[in-house]
């Protein structure tokens, strides 16, 4: 046994711990931050944006553009934007569900349609969200692929396909 392996167990040990009390708090507001900062933690906050740049560049860049800004009049800003930090439901709804008819977002209306990115599995709408949260000066609560899934559940969409042409 080396000198650096009971540090490492030791290591696991309380990052196993400090999920589990995080996991064991209300849900509210403020517990949902909670158990979302301590299950991303666990899969590592740096991990999580990194994949989620690459599934936002792919699938929602064109529209928001890779800063995040938008094309005013037509696409919306997700930096800074007013709108992510209103109802997280609503907006986790919009990404998974999409949206369409008019939208304030930083003062500005917009009437355009968001389509689902319901077709994406729920670890990589949970890390796009997840950069999108903590990109372009928002400073947001990660979103776990839990969270995503319970979502779909609640909506009435647990299949990715459901809804698909046949």
């Amino acid at each position: 046994m080396t000198f650096k392996q009971p540090f490492r167990r030791a290591a696991g040990v309380l990052a196993g711990l400090m999920l589990f009390v995080a996991c064991s708090q209300a849900d509210d507001q403020t517990g949902a931050a909670k158990v979302h900062a301590a299950e991303t933690a666990a899969g590592s906050l740096e991990q999580m944006m990194a994949a989620g740049k690459g599934v936002f560049d792919t699938n929602c860049a064109a529209c928001h553009q890779p800063n995040g800004k938008g094309l005013p009049g037509a696409f919306p800003p997700l930096a800074g934007s007013d709108f992510l930090q209103g109802d997280r439901e609503k907006v986790l709804s919009v990404a998974l569900f999409g949206l369409s008819g008019p939208i304030t977002v930083n003062g500005q209306e917009y009437n355009a349609v968001m389509p689902s990115m319901g077709y994406l599995s729920d670890e990589d709408l949970a890390a796009a969200l997840t950069y999108v949260f903590n990109s372009w000066g928002n400073s947001l609560a990660a979103v776990s692929a839990s969270e995503v899934a319970a979502l779909r559940v609640k909506m009435g969409q647990q299949d990715r396909a459901e809804g698909l042409r046949s």
